[in-house]
């Protein structure tokens, strides 16, 4: 088969023959659907980010795909399902912490993380992927879907409707999506609006992108930041009914966390912060805003099945409209423009390879 293959971090990639994935106990090999291709994807190869590859492999995410072949002792999928193939892998430990790995993406850098890189190593950037079958959701009613390129958006979904399923968000409540501008923060908006939010405040430094999401509802009220804090988080609370009642914070690396503090500052009393996006800084939390309101801050990172399953189900009930979305494809012998599309897209925009 042909897949994008990665020598050694830093080095050169390339599209080529590379070794056709074979079924192993607990595994399911997939016909790859669809793959978003991340705006960073440029930075995991060349080694910027520091991403721990377990080099050579063939890298990628998360994907969609097509059911090819099972392991014998593998009973809840079957050849043809649609399925969504989270790349979050987990050691499972249940005594201690468990290290979890990013399949063909990333790991933790320990030992047992490097172990678990060893047997699952590839991902997704190729035409068929091997995946532990308890990182797929299959997705009823997939195979009748007439846009698979829009498909992976579905993980982005999963992972802003994580954030606010860890953040115990109830209808009516008001929802503060800080980083709208970017692919998850378009899907933390479509999500919030899905499960009954009275008010989405969308933050981010571009008014345009801002803009185009305050068009998709009435409730969704955009607020331009400036940089500076305190008036921030006054611009903020202008939008709100005395605060906000949940921060889902999918910013991106920033030169500062002024951003994120700003929106924290806008939370009402016993308000929550859900934190899911890449900074990369320490958080100087206020403490006793924190405790006087009352506050609690959480993390949140990647889905799990339950999640991606809600979330496809509220697409096929029209509950999530992803008309919205729109969708940049590319095969893989195009997949140097996909890295340069995918680099200057936002908002409800993405790159995805088909290959």
């Amino acid at each position: 088969m042909r897949g994008v293959w990665v020598e050694k971090v830093g080095a050169p990639w390339a599209v080529r023959e590379v070794p056709d994935p074979q079924v192993r106990p607990g595994g399911v090999v997939v016909d790859v659907v669809a793959v978003r291709v991340p705006s960073y994807t440029r930075q995991v190869l060349d080694g910027e980010l520091g991403y721990d590859l377990p080099t050579p492999l063939v890298p990628g995410p998360t994907c969609v795909g097509r059911v090819r072949a099972v392991g014998e002792d593998v009973f809840a999928h079957r050849p043809g399902d649609v399925v969504l193939c989270n790349s979050l892998h987990s050691s499972g430990d249940a005594v201690g912490s468990p290290d979890e790995i990013l399949i063909g993406w990333t790991g933790t850098g320990s030992a047992r993380s490097a172990r678990m890189q060893q047997v699952w190593r590839h991902g997704s950037f190729a035409e068929r992927a091997c995946y532990p079958a308890s990182c797929l959701t299959t997705l009823p009613g997939g195979a009748e879907w007439s846009r698979p390129e829009l498909l992976p958006f579905l993980a982005s979904l999963a992972i802003a409707d994580g954030g606010l399923r860890r953040g115990g968000l109830r209808g009516g409540q008001t929802v503060l999506v800080n980083g709208a501008t970017g692919n998850l923060g378009g899907a933390g908006t479509l999500a919030a609006l899905a499960r009954g939010a009275v008010r989405v405040i969308v933050t981010g430094r571009r008014a345009d992108a801002l803009a185009a999401l305050a068009a998709l509802d009435p409730r969704v009220r955009p607020v331009p930041l400036s940089g500076d804090r305190a008036s921030d988080t006054a611009a903020i609370l202008e939008e709100t009914d005395d605060g906000a009642d949940l921060l889902l914070d999918v910013i991106a690396h920033t030169p500062t966390t002024d951003p994120t503090l700003a929106c924290v500052d806008a939370l009402r009393l016993r308000g929550t912060a859900v934190l899911v996006g890449g900074v990369r800084h320490d958080l100087a939390l206020p403490y006793q805003r924190i405790q006087r309101r009352q506050l609690t801050v959480a993390g949140s990172f990647m889905f799990d099945s339950a999640t991606a399953l809600e979330v496809w189900q509220l697409v096929r009930s029209g509950a999530i409209d992803l008309d919205p979305v729109r969708a940049h494809v590319f095969d893989l012998d195009r997949f140097e423009a996909a890295l340069d599309r995918a680099a200057s897209l936002t908002g409800l925009e993405y790159a995805v390879l088909e290959p």
